[in-house]
């Protein structure tokens, strides 16, 4: 990953825990034990708490935890405020082969409408002008009378974003990316798959990349696996983090650069 150079993830919930599935696995060199309950770092609501807040401030403490025991050296920064819908994280990772070379990921949090999405971008863009990869997805809070507004917000956006940094993505190589809708419920199936559709035209057009994760779950819908946490949400069990962050890493990753990241022989029990 330091070769790729920095990324971010911006999105909902769901791409908060593929980001903190994602940062154990390059930490450790292995995904966390799937059955980790009240320490699960894909389910906030498995932490014993009294709040809501305090669900999400230990979740966090704790992927803080395992991040900094398993990679000496390396830092996970992050700023949470359940009531201000406000989620910053940023992981600092020193190779194990190099300690001078750095793995650099980010998250922020959005859920709804373009004005998220260019917040995020100004955000991001304020702590750095040399990512990689700009990666969003916003689909869980748009409910079946208005996802028909999703690709109208993100092509918006995204527009916006190529017009007001378009040079310095052109001097860094910066990549914008949507990760697209992973939300399974049936009811509005359809109404998704054509939002997918006019994203990914303007895609085409615009030379935005497409992280394809409406794929990977409708495949598994096909084959009547249990992916979810139950029948009424949008966010998923672990395995199915694992596999859209297999995915990743295999698209932009070269293999070397891939093994030295994730190596085997991290520091400290697994968790």
């Amino acid at each position: 990953m330091a070769d790729v150079g920095p990324v971010l993830f911006a999105g909902d919930s769901v791409t908060r825990y593929q980001y903190l599935t994602l940062i154990h696995f390059l930490a450790s060199g292995k995904y966390q034990h799937p059955f980790n309950g009240s320490k699960s770092l894909s389910n906030a609501h498995a932490h014993v708490a009294t709040s809501a807040n305090e669900r999400f401030e230990k979740l966090w403490e704790h992927s803080e935890e395992q991040v900094e025991r398993h990679r000496k050296g390396s830092d996970l920064y992050y700023n949470t405020d359940r009531d201000e819908g406000l989620e910053h994280a940023h992981l600092t990772l020193p190779l194990h082969a190099n300690a001078s070379r750095e793995a650099h990921l980010y998250y922020t949090y959005v859920d709804v409408h373009s004005s998220q999405i260019k917040e995020a971008i100004e955000w991001a863009m304020s702590k750095r002008e040399d990512w990689r990869y700009l990666i969003f997805n916003m689909c869980a809070h748009y409910g079946r009378t208005s996802m028909n507004t999703l690709s109208g917000h993100i092509i918006t956006a995204f527009q916006w974003a190529n017009l007001t940094y378009g040079e310095a993505f052109a001097r860094a190589g910066t990549q914008l990316v949507w990760k697209s809708c992973t939300t399974p419920f049936k009811s509005f199936q359809d109404k998704i798959d054509a939002e997918e559709e006019k994203i990914a035209r303007y895609a085409a057009f615009a030379r935005v990349r497409i992280y394809d994760l409406r794929t990977v779950v409708k495949a598994a819908f096909a084959q009547h696996l249990t992916t979810t946490w139950d029948d009424e949400t949008v966010h998923y069990l672990q395995f199915m983090y694992e596999q859209w962050n297999d995915l990743l890493l295999n698209i932009v990753c070269p293999v070397g650069d891939a093994d030295a990241d994730a190596d085997a022989d991290a520091v400290g029990p697994e968790e």
